[in-house]
């Protein structure tokens, strides 16, 4: 059982953003139930909900849904958030990440080839392959907004 920890630490990284991403999505589930709740107890009460309650659930539905290009401010935040996601998935950022992710598998590969680390050698040459195979579809991304950007 000991070495089963000793071998596979690295698995706490993965196991911890799971973990924290389903808290992440936990709270936020929490936070549109409780606007409902309140929602719900303006109507029972008979009462017309405050402008600011309804503009604060608006913005925060529209925070959680990336996907969402039409706004409820109007015409300048539609074209503000518009220009954020072309600006998110512009080439030069699909390039940029491609770059990067090179330069770690490079690192990783360098780092099995070369360091003095008595048993790293493998682990080393595993995550560089998959970190070379991430760099790849960045590479493709990347190509594709090149050559099909504006259509």
């Amino acid at each position: 059982m000991e070495d089963l920890f000793r071998s596979y630490w690295w698995l706490l990284f993965p196991l911890g953003f799971f973990i924290f991403g389903a808290w992440d999505r936990w709270l936020v589930y929490r936070r549109s139930r409780d606007h409902l709740d309140l929602l719900r107890s303006f109507t029972d009460q008979g009462k017309e909900p405050p402008p600011e309650l309804l503009r604060t659930i608006r913005e925060a539905a529209l925070d959680d849904d990336d996907d969402d290009d039409w706004g409820y401010r109007g015409r300048r935040y539609r074209h503000d958030r518009r220009m954020r996601r072309w600006h998110r998935y512009s080439p030069y950022w699909a390039w940029r990440t491609f770059f990067v992710t090179g330069a770690v598998a490079l690192g990783f590969w360098l780092a099995s080839r070369y360091a003095d680390i008595p048993g790293t050698e493998g682990p080393f040459e595993l995550v560089a392959i998959i970190v070379g195979c991430v760099a790849l579809g960045h590479l493709a991304v990347a190509l594709f907004s090149t050559g099909f950007r504006g259509r």
